[in-house]
């Protein structure tokens, strides 16, 4: 096993291969990626630990795909936690919020039932949605699988089973520590292999060694996902180091966010004027990203001239 000491020790995306095993996985470790999301929206501790959960997922979904551009991993449900959602970007950049019912929330913590069975008490009967967009030019992925099982690493698992029909397995974790929260997050994935025709094999020694391997990712605490002074590596060599586990490139991550003014006023735009009418409030249109926060401010007369600016354009042929 070969140790990088020129890549990132946090934030990071970490792929690794368990080469007597035939398997491939992905360590993900977020920390000040996942922290700026749940801290800045200040949500009740069981909605900060699923979507720290989903952003961990996210960053292990992603980094498993080849794409540019955006991919979206959405829960909707009829719990007191009505929506999750976070962005993946192909260049690492990250971003999340949750949409939720706050007296809900409040019942689920004084019956003591958000750390058991969290996705029927806290997202209830729903779906997991993953969107992968490559901008207008390429064809929009969606895939969409039912929120089974107690847990949003249940369901992933079922993602995996109908996406890529190959044997997965997934650990997600989240805790708050002294300088903040923290997610994590262990796939892995069983290499095919094939025979003629491109059919593959499977054999009781490949069954054997799957379930040690699941085995073996079972056996990785909450704690270590979660522990900033464990490193990436040292984790994967604890684990697996007997089955020679073989590390790649690793990928950053941090907090990023995509809104602008101008994605602002285009939306402000392409309203009403009775409703832009009622959204005016001293004077001022406020318009808040619910990913980021960050407050935008405008007037009706800049939404005027915006729109008056965009005809000339397109008058100019520009």
């Amino acid at each position: 096993m070969v140790f990088d000491l020129n890549t990132p020790a946090d934030d990071l995306i970490q792929p690794f291969q368990i080469v007597n095993l035939g398997l491939s996985g992905r360590l993900v470790r977020l920390g000040e990626s996942v922290n700026r999301v749940l801290s800045q929206h200040a949500y009740p501790e069981p909605v900060s630990v699923m979507l720290g959960e989903l952003m961990a997922l996210a960053a292990a979904l992603g980094s498993g795909l080849k794409f540019d551009g955006r991919m979206t991993a959405e829960t909707r449900g009829d719990g007191p936690i009505r929506l999750l959602a976070v962005d993946f970007m192909s260049d690492g950049r990250m971003r999340g919020y949750a949409s939720f019912d706050r007296e809900r929330i409040a019942e689920v913590e004084a019956a003591g039932l958000e750390s058991t069975n969290s996705v029927p008490h806290l997202l209830g009967s729903g779906v997991l949605v993953l969107t992968v967009d490559q901008g207008a030019d390429m064809e929009l992925y969606q895939g969409i699988v039912s929120l089974d099982g107690a847990t949003l690493a249940d369901s992933a698992h079922l993602y995996f089973q109908q996406s890529d029909q190959v044997d997965s397995a997934i650990k997600l974790a989240v805790a708050r520590h002294d300088k903040g929260w923290r997610a994590g997050a262990l796939t892995m994935q069983r290499l095919a292999e094939l025979g003629p025709g491109d059919i593959p094999i499977t054999s009781a020694d490949r069954e054997d060694d799957w379930r040690k391997a699941v085995v073996l990712l079972s056996t990785a605490t909450g704690e270590e996902l979660t522990d900033p002074g464990l490193d990436a590596n040292t984790l994967l060599y604890r684990l697996f180091h007997e089955d020679g586990v073989r590390v790649y490139d690793r990928r950053a991550v941090r907090f990023g966010c995509t809104c602008s003014d101008d994605r602002a006023m285009a939306v402000l735009q392409s309203m009403p004027a009775s409703e832009l009418d009622e959204l005016v409030e001293n004077g001022f249109i406020d318009v808040t990203c619910q990913f980021c926060n960050r407050s935008q401010k405008f007037t009706l007369a800049d939404v005027e001239a915006a729109a008056s600016h965009h005809a000339e354009q397109q008058r100019d042929g520009l």
